[in-house]
């Protein structure tokens, strides 16, 4: 059946939208929105990368996050590297530092920001590829505990958690050539391993050296080939999730860039969830409460499905999500990157995609719903509570008018 009032209250968005693209962005008066509401993490948000097109002068980046600003998220992920001055600025705090785009993003009303990591001081980035190396794993440490002493002495008492990462790891590990049919060389599992214990291990020391109030770091790894491994394939069963991340024994989160599952069955969703939970280490549990995996990427644009054909899938994807309990699903992305596919919440002409106004709407609803459920029961609502809250707006196809 059409839905035509659906697609006449699309056109009249679109078109409003079009009208306000680069608007200046007004927040409503900090004094009239209780910060507990405000802050309180809605779960889904989306990532700022390369992309075929933009419509202003602006650093595309920046760009790409006052879109989802416009949408009503407070989560963002975008690269963070040295870059062009990377040999003369030594480090990567220097870089940022140095980078008035970097200033403007993380000064943005942004309350979650995932980053890929990458530090300046390294010759190549894999360099562990060859196996365990003190001197490159020491220079991490170091950088990696600058740039985290930086955010937590900068951003103290914002509120703001930044969570340092990187890629898809099993793509790191084994290259992407013969495209997840091999498995990685035994000394790039032992490098990797090491690689990313030394990036944990100076996140986790940098909190402890640095007073700082409301805000925190993390370290995340991404994992991208779970199926792989669980399946146990012949030749090509060794991945980040088996033979990575029971090594990294203080890791605060793993992502999932879950192309390899978004499609299953719930029951088998949630098994290959569990299956990486039951590789990592508990050493966190205790310190980090709740699910320490999220969903780091996901996305129905490949095969040429346009932007209409998405939003039923992605809604689905999150309600399976959501019920197994993932405190973040990150869409890609919001500007397309990929020339014949349509990864993006932003068409190439300007436009909102439907997805675009499903989060808007359910952003908006929820976080109604949490400041009802604040005023009703004087405290914010749990994990499940929330989900009860979230899931008949996910399930339903306009989160404006869900009951």
């Amino acid at each position: 059946m059409i839905d035509y009032q659906g697609m006449k209250l699309l056109a009249t968005r679109s078109f409003c939208f079009f009208l306000v693209l680069f608007a200046p962005i007004v927040f409503a008066k900090e004094q009239s929105i209780d910060p507990e509401v405000a802050g309180f993490n809605l779960r889904f948000g989306s990532q700022a990368f390369g992309t075929r097109y933009q419509f202003s002068t602006n650093d595309v980046v920046v760009e790409e996050a006052e879109q989802l600003l416009r949408m009503g998220s407070d989560i963002v992920k975008f690269t963070l590297n040295a870059g062009k001055g990377r040999k003369e600025l030594k480090t990567l705090t220097a870089s940022v530092e140095a980078n008035p785009h970097f200033t403007r993003l993380f000064e943005m009303p942004f309350h979650h920001y995932f980053l890929w990591t990458d530090i300046a001081s390294h010759s190549s980035h894999n360099y562990w590829r060859k196996g365990p190396q003190p001197d490159q794993d020491l220079l991490e440490y170091e950088e990696m505990h600058e740039f985290a002493r930086h955010l937590l002495t900068r951003y103290s008492g914002t509120g703001k958690k930044f969570y340092l990462g990187n890629w898809e790891g099993d793509w790191l590990l084994l290259g992407t050539a013969q495209h997840g049919t091999n498995n990685p060389a035994p000394e790039a599992v032992l490098g990797i391993r090491s690689w990313l214990n030394a990036r944990q291990r100076a996140v986790d020391d940098a909190k402890k050296d640095t007073p700082h109030t409301k805000v925190d770091v993390f370290v995340y790894a991404e994992v991208n080939r779970v199926r792989d491994a669980m399946l146990n394939k012949p030749g090509a069963n060794t991945r980040l999730v088996n033979a990575v991340l029971p090594y990294v024994t203080n890791l605060d989160y793993v992502s999932y860039s879950s192309y390899d599952a978004q499609n299953l069955a719930e029951p088998e969703l949630h098994r290959t969830l569990d299956y990486i939970v039951a590789n990592m280490s508990t050493n966190k549990a205790a310190v980090i409460p709740g699910r320490r995996l999220f969903i780091g990427e996901y996305g129905f644009g490949g095969n040429q499905r346009t932007p209409d054909q998405q939003l039923e899938p992605t809604r689905k994807y999150l309600a399976r999500v959501l019920r197994w309990g993932v405190p973040f699903a990150l869409f890609w992305q919001v500007y397309n990157n990929e020339e014949g596919n349509y990864y993006c919440l932003i068409d190439a002409h300007g436009q909102p995609t439907p997805c675009f106004v499903f989060f808007q709407d359910y952003l908006s609803a929820a976080r109604l719903r949490v400041a009802d459920f604040k005023r009703s029961h004087g405290r914010l609502p749990n994990d499940a509570e929330f989900t009860a809250l979230a899931l008949p707006l996910i399930e339903s196809r306009n989160p404006a008018t869900s009951p």
